[in-house]
């Protein structure tokens, strides 16, 4: 019950804000979290715990880049919930054009291959690479929602090329 009209229109534009987030957002968080565990279910619990958190955050009304903070929301809960379940997981990509091509690789994965490159990562570095890659966020944004410097993000995406490229090239040496 609202004590006063000041609270009940602050209720209200809060409440709008979230639905506006849900509209926008929903689908694309779902997405990243379906990257990341690579499970429909734990993807769709983990979209609606991100809204849950949202809606129940006293800063969402002073927050000024939406996606960024729903998306780090999103990065820890995922990255939590793999911790929780020790959970070995695959991303398969849509565009396997797109990895090759950052990895400078000429070669054609199936979607096992490329999996089973993937599993190779860290669960840290495969969300790196989906903010990248599958999302196709700018360096800013990746850096915003990992909580990371610019370069930093530029110098672990490098990085996590070059694992990538590595792995390629032993699974090419053993002849796979």
């Amino acid at each position: 019950m609202y004590t006063n009209v000041t609270e009940y229109v602050i209720e209200e534009s809060h409440e709008t804000k979230v639905e506006e987030l849900l509209k926008e957002y929903h689908q694309k968080i779902y997405v990243y979290c379906y990257n990341i565990l690579r499970n429909a279910h734990d993807a769709e619990d983990a979209a609606q715990e991100v809204f849950i958190k949202a809606f129940q955050s006293k800063k969402l009304m002073e927050i000024s880049n939406s996606s960024a903070w729903l998306y780090r929301i999103a990065y820890n809960y995922c990255l939590n919930k793999i911790k929780r379940k020790k959970m070995i997981e695959f991303i398969p990509f849509a565009e396997k054009g797109r990895l090759q091509k950052e990895t400078d690789s000429s070669g054609d994965y199936s979607d096992f291959e490329l999996s089973y490159i993937l599993a190779q990562l860290k669960p840290k570095e495969r969300a790196l690479i989906v903010l990248r890659i599958i999302e196709d966020k700018d360096f800013t944004e990746i850096a915003s929602i990992l909580e990371i410097s610019i370069p930093n993000a530029r110098k672990r995406f490098e990085r996590i090329k070059a694992k990538i490229q590595k792995i390629i090239e032993r699974r090419s040496d053993n002849g796979q």
